[in-house]
């Protein structure tokens, strides 16, 4: 059967006044020409949205047949963004038809359209003939497709995988439910009958799509080399064929052509800069092969297009920061490593300026972690104490609220400082939540798999408890406790805090120590029970007639964290 046979076979009747749609165009102009021509269609129900907030509002509260949505939206996000997001969420159905609209007919618009895979992309201005062709072909799509969904979503892939194949066999060849097809028998590890289809798809209707499959199903026999090759070959044959540079990345970074890779990764990521998962891709590659140009290059433009719609955009920064340790900490000179962190703070302050006001709080919190982690590294625990707090200050009584993504990079540092209060607010923060992204997930799984780890945690846990139990009655006994704790957690707020009380109690203050502890909490961020205490216990030490080489200690807070400084006589300053 011929292409055009199978299209005309296809084709069904589409009654336009039935048609429920909604155009997405923040030029109001060319919203209302769009639906000036769709009412000369007999199309009466339609929707305008100027913004994105009122396209999620619009799909929210209403079904829609087909969305017409501009990609240049606004400098918020793009339109290949708002209908991953509406997807994502569910504010559309699988069957709801998608078309992009454009002026702008750049490679990188239309390769980075079709990431999100609309059911076509219409060029403008528009003809009233192409848009009523396009409808047409859209609803056709969508009705042949939609029993395939409800039953991929009632019954399960087995049972789309049957429909998938009644509908070719009765429409004839069909490029999207083909591939649609070959998707679900891959998802189900059915190779045999991807094998089957794909040499009959290839004989009778080859596409960019049969090609890929092939490649994948050579992949999985194991011929990479072959794999590699025929994917070369189709990138020759068809260089926009975008999902082919991922593969053939892929299966060169297996083939151990690491410059390969990363040459074929960076191809892909020039072509869509807007997709951020292609910046990640090379940003790793760059690492590995410790390229830091490379890798700083990926993390700009990363920043400058993150997805900033939903919570992913900090999960795609925190992989990258992941990334950026890992080259950071391979440098062995000192200038190398100020350098990157300079280009690290360049790419936060791009991606700060892309972000929306609610958003930004939560990259800050980000970069003070992620600078914590770095000094912790480095052996300077008393800043990444001070970092990390920085962070985590203005969330202190709303760490439930914070992306889980931000809590799992915390932990770690947080852990090892012993800072057992915040920590346990992170773990019931945690356990109300029953999925995680990728990323957060590996950073908890390499926390609960450390059983010397938590053991050591919950001992502290139940330690500072027995001090504080001690300290009132028995403030020796806690003293000496407080001491063992501070031998293996020199940085433990709670310790110090205790200790300092306990000197006070029994007026016996050892000057280094004593130091030591202030120098640990005083200047420091800390949660409102802590910083009570805090006051209570520095307020004692100042009234009480002790002679701390004549230290006087002056409370003071600054700004929104509370913080207090420590003013000393000369004298205190010279010892």
């Amino acid at each position: 059967m011929t292409t055009s046979q199978s299209n005309a076979q296809q084709s069904v009747e589409t009654d336009f006044s039935k048609l429920k749609l909604l155009i997405v165009d923040d030029q109001r102009s060319a919203a209302l020409m769009f639906k000036s021509l769709l009412h000369s269609l007999d199309v009466e129900k339609i929707d305008l949205s100027f913004n994105y907030q009122s396209a999620i509002e619009s799909c929210q509260k209403n079904h829609y047949d087909i969305l017409l949505i501009d990609y240049h939206l606004d400098g918020t996000l793009n339109g290949c963004e708002l209908t991953a997001l509406l997807r994502k969420r569910g504010y559309i159905s699988a069957e709801c038809g998608v078309i992009m609209i454009s002026g702008d007919t750049s490679t990188e618009v239309i390769l980075t359209s079709m990431t999100v895979e609309p059911d076509s992309f219409i060029t403008k201005p528009v003809a009233l003939s192409v848009i009523k062709k396009k409808l047409e072909e859209v609803h056709t799509a969508c009705m042949q497709r939609k029993p395939i969904y409800d039953a991929l979503e009632l019954k399960g892939i087995p049972a789309a995988i049957e429909l998938c194949k009644k509908q070719l066999r009765k429409l004839g060849h069909n490029h999207k439910i083909e591939g649609l097809l070959l998707d679900l028998l891959i998802e189900i590890n059915e190779w045999e009958q991807v094998e089957r289809f794909t040499a009959i798809l290839k004989k009778e209707n080859p596409s960019h799509k049969v090609s890929l499959c092939e490649a994948r199903l050579l992949h999985h026999k194991g011929k990479l080399p072959e794999a590699i090759a025929l994917l070369q070959h189709l990138i020759k044959r068809s260089p926009l064929n975008i999902e082919s540079y991922d593969y053939l990345s892929n299966y060169q970074e297996e083939n151990k052509q690491y410059y390969d890779a990363l040459n074929t990764a960076e191809k892909a990521l020039h072509f869509t800069p807007s997709v951020s998962h292609r910046a990640l891709t090379v940003a790793q590659l760059a690492a590995d092969l410790d390229k830091s140009e490379n890798l700083i290059a990926a993390g700009k433009l990363l920043a400058a297009k993150l997805p900033i719609i939903d919570i992913s955009w900090i999960i795609r920064f925190a992989e990258f920061t992941a990334i950026f340790e890992q080259l950071y900490f391979t440098q062995r000179s000192n200038n190398a490593r100020r350098q990157l962190k300079q280009e690290l703070k360049a790419i936060h302050q791009r991606a700060r300026s892309r972000l929306l006001p609610n958003q930004q709080p939560f990259l800050d919190c980000l970069g003070h972690i992620t600078q914590a982690r770095l000094l912790l590294a480095l052996n300077q625990p008393l800043k990444a104490k001070r970092r990390v707090m920085l962070g985590l200050a203005p969330h202190f009584d709303t760490i439930s609220k914070l992306p889980s993504v931000v809590l799992a990079d915390a932990l770690p540092a947080l852990i090892h400082l012993g800072e057992t209060r915040i920590i346990a607010d992170i773990y019931r923060a945690l356990k109300l939540r029953n999925r995680f992204d990728g990323h957060s997930q590996n950073r908890l799984d390499a926390l609960v798999t450390n059983e010397a780890l938590l053991q050591s945690l919950k001992n502290l846990e139940n330690t500072l408890v027995h001090c504080v139990e001690l300290s009132n009655g028995q403030p020796e006994q806690a003293l000496t406790l407080y001491e063992q704790i501070l031998i293996d957690y020199p940085y433990c707020t709670e310790a110090h805090l205790g200790r300092l009380q306990c000197q006070n109690l029994l007026n016996q203050f050892d000057e280094g120590k004593t130091r030591q502890s202030l120098q640990a909490i005083v200047a420091m961020p800390l949660p409102d029970k802590l910083a009570t205490w805090r006051n209570k216990v520095l307020t004692q030490i100042a009234s009480s007639k002790a002679s701390l080489c004549q230290v006087r200690i002056a409370l003071s807070y600054k700004n929104k964290l509370n913080r207090y400084v420590l003013v000393q006589k000369p004298s205190a300053l010279a010892s």
